[in-house]
């Protein structure tokens, strides 16, 4: 009996955009970084002031929902790697 994986190819697509948007997110916080670095070496020191507290919970809640995504991007990859795992065995059991 042929035990066939099959991939339907929007899953493909979603899975690639949301891996590309986690990728672009994480280039963007290391851009962040670096220029957080950059005020600190040429000021010595670098203070954070948001009088307005909506904008100050609106940062923090976009902050936990980036959070969020990027703990959901890490168990869809992680689940992905099992598939591609399963796949490679069904292969290699057709191979003997």
């Amino acid at each position: 009996m042929k035990k066939t994986v099959s991939l339907d190819p929007t899953r493909r697509v979603r899975f690639a955009i949301v891996v590309l948007v986690s990728q672009l997110l994480l280039i963007t916080l290391a851009l962040a970084w670096a220029i957080h670095m950059i005020i600190i070496a040429v000021h010595g020191s670098v203070y954070f002031v948001e009088d307005n507290p909506f904008i100050l919970w609106l940062e923090i809640i976009i902050t936990m929902l980036i959070c969020l995504f990027g703990v959901t991007v890490f168990i869809l990859q992680l689940r992905r790697l099992g598939e591609h795992r399963k796949s490679e065995e069904i292969h290699r059991d057709r191979r003997s």
